[in-house]
């Protein structure tokens, strides 16, 4: 049969076993079905081999195969399918690489100072080359040649390395083996396994081998926004200067970045001084609630207040001559179902959220890719943003290397714009951080609306 979706396989003569969990697990977060296959005699399921076909087997497993069977997974790698190898490693024992490679290595338990992820075309571009200074025991793979294509290494003190997750290429296909035992990230969050240094490593082997069966481009770079809520207000004077400072600034970075500024609709008198200078920047606008601001949670008719809302927009466009994204802030991050569900039945695109964890919908770490195309218009993007003073550089890193944007929150206390506030000189690099993550890994400078077009629907 021709599987046109993308698709986990996870063969195994023992199911029962839940074996190469950080695989499956991470193929049905990013929305790939996946079924198992036990592995019996010569019955195995009658694949097409292609490039979105994803053959998940521990190294016990591949042992076990028969030549006929080994034969038959070479051949899938050969015609497209992407073989991840992981789980089943006894410290001592000798493991062959069969039927991918004549190699043999004896595996061990080995102390590092760190390690080091390479620039392998298969990993995500934020995490390439990488590397993590942090003592620990690490898989060693002992034997190996050492010319063997790596994504991560152990480092130790010395300046010697060696391969904890490597591949070889078997005609269209790829085989990954990934040294890791299988239990490292067992229940975990994936955002927080990224975030966390020393639990990183155990989650990328996977990631890599899903993301490139579903079709994502690794050399895709994450996309950066800066938001600022509570922007323009009406009679909000004397803050232009400190305006300027902080626009002029962004302007001198090496990163071209876009700011979006929510605007609550009732506001309808600001500086036109106020709006023309942002006219002037790389800025833009969103809704800050449906017309005041307030929590959403005690507005009593949510189609009055937005119909409402939708009139002194209108009237805000044709003033001030701009243009409203379809992108909805709540005030003070509160909003109910049935608001939400008003925004899908508008033209609105995406409505963004603090991520506190507990947001996180069924389809966060979905890949848009594997959406179907109704389902994308027929609902709306949830998107999430960080505080700028909670976007450490792990965090930062994480999102990046999963594809998902960093969006960063400022209020006009954090950068000195509020109405005479004293004049900060350092209000203006409050977000230098992300600034400067952005600048490193060359990530794209996005408005709301355009990355609401690249995450998943809700």
């Amino acid at each position: 049969m021709n599987l046109a979706k993308p698709k986990c396989w996870v063969i195994d003569d023992y199911p029962e076993r839940n074996h190469v969990p950080a695989c499956t697990k991470i193929a049905r977060l990013r929305g790939l079905e996946v079924e198992s296959c036990p592995a019996e005699g010569a019955i195995l399921p009658s694949l097409v081999p292609a490039r979105n076909q994803l053959i998940a087997v521990d190294f016990e497993a591949l042992a076990r195969m028969t030549p006929g069977m080994s034969q038959r997974l070479r051949e899938w790698a050969q015609q497209g399918a992407t073989i991840y190898v992981r789980g089943s490693l006894r410290e001592g024992c000798v493991y062959y690489l069969m039927p991918f490679s004549n190699q043999r290595f004896e595996f061990k338990l080995r102390p590092s100072d760190g390690y080091e992820f390479s620039r392998h075309w298969m990993l995500p571009a934020a995490i390439a080359g990488e590397r993590v200074a942090a003592p620990m025991k690490m898989p060693h793979a002992a034997g190996l040649d050492p010319e063997i294509r790596t994504l991560m290494s152990g480092t130790d003190a010395c300046g010697g390395s060696w391969p904890i997750i490597f591949e070889i290429s078997i005609g269209a296909g790829v085989v990954i083996f990934d040294l890791h035992a299988d239990d490292d990230n067992r229940g975990g969050e994936l955002l927080a396994e990224l975030e966390v240094p020393t639990t990183r490593g155990a989650s990328i082997g996977a990631l890599a081998a899903v993301d490139w069966a579903a079709g994502r481009d690794p050399d895709t770079r994450a996309a950066i926004n800066l938001v600022i809520d509570d922007r323009p207000v009406n009679f909000d004077y004397f803050s232009l200067g400190k305006l300027k400072e902080f626009l002029d600034y962004l302007t001198i970075q090496p990163t071209d970045i876009h700011v979006d500024f929510a605007w609550t609709p009732n506001c309808t008198r600001p500086d036109r001084r106020y709006v023309e200078l942002l006219r002037r920047h790389n800025t833009g606008f969103v809704w800050h609630g449906f017309l005041r601001h307030v929590d959403h949670r005690m507005i009593a008719d949510c189609e009055a207040e937005l119909q409402a809302g939708i009139a002194r927009v209108d009237s805000i466009s044709r003033a001030y001559n701009v243009r409203f994204q379809p992108v909805m802030i709540f005030p003070f991050e509160k909003e109910t179902p049935r608001a939400r569900d008003l925004l899908r039945r508008t033209e609105f695109v995406a409505t963004v959220l603090c991520d506190s964890g507990i947001n996180q919908t069924p389809n966060f770490y979905r890949l848009r890719l594997l959406q179907d195309e109704r389902s994308m218009h027929s609902s709306l993007s949830i998107m999430f943003r960080d505080a700028a003073e909670n976007l450490s550089r792990d965090r930062m890193l994480a999102l990046a290397t999963l594809g998902m944007p960093i969006i960063a929150l400022a209020h006009p206390s954090n950068l000195a714009l509020r109405r005479f506030a004293r004049r900060d000189s350092a209000a203006a690099t409050y977000f230098d951080p992300v600034l400067k993550f952005a600048a490193e890994k060359s990530l794209r400078s996005l408005s709301l609306e355009e990355i609401a077009a690249e995450v998943p629907c809700d």
